[in-house]
């Protein structure tokens, strides 16, 4: 007698608050062309899959970014990336269309580097090494400032848990 055994392997998402606690009222019209039936954290980690390819990649962006006293060049950016995981950019880019120049006002505008580029990869390991004890309570204030979701929180929680002891 042969025994067969079937194993059924579920992939369990996170609430789509865990990425970004408004979304359901984001107007995508003309940004991002959701299919309905796919949970947003998947096309989150496809996009973060992608990101290393397309991060300030002026040949694919759609959008030039330029932040208020960065005194470097400016973010080529694809809105998709920003949309899906800032409330600041939902706003933001709500009433743009492709091609435009953007800029934004940030509290510490030399701190927004390392989270533009996790908004692209979704590495929290990369984003946690970037914090130091000089810039971690700037990157904070960015963060919150941005209204990224609790995932990139988290990140910055664990830094001062760490350093604090």
């Amino acid at each position: 007698m042969t025994t067969t055994t079937t194993t059924t392997t579920t992939t369990q998402f996170l609430p789509l608050d865990q990425f970004v606690p408004d979304l359901q009222n984001v107007d995508f019209q003309g940004h991002l062309q959701l299919i309905d039936g796919i949970p947003i954290n998947y096309i989150l980690e496809k996009l973060h899959n992608l990101g290393p390819s397309y991060y300030n990649d002026k040949s694919t962006a759609d959008t030039e970014l330029h932040i208020k006293g960065y005194n470097k060049n400016p973010f080529f950016v694809h809105k998709e990336y920003l949309i899906l995981q800032s409330n600041f950019f939902q706003k933001v880019f709500k009433n743009l269309t492709s091609g435009d120049v953007v800029t934004i006002v940030l509290p510490f505008p030399q701190n927004f580097e390392p989270i533009l580029e996790y908004l692209y990869d979704g590495n929290d390991d990369k984003l946690y090494e970037s914090l130091d004890a000089d810039n971690y309570k700037k990157i904070w204030e960015n963060v919150k400032y941005l209204g990224l979701g609790v995932k990139a929180e988290a990140v910055c929680e664990a830094f001062q848990e760490y350093s604090e002891t």
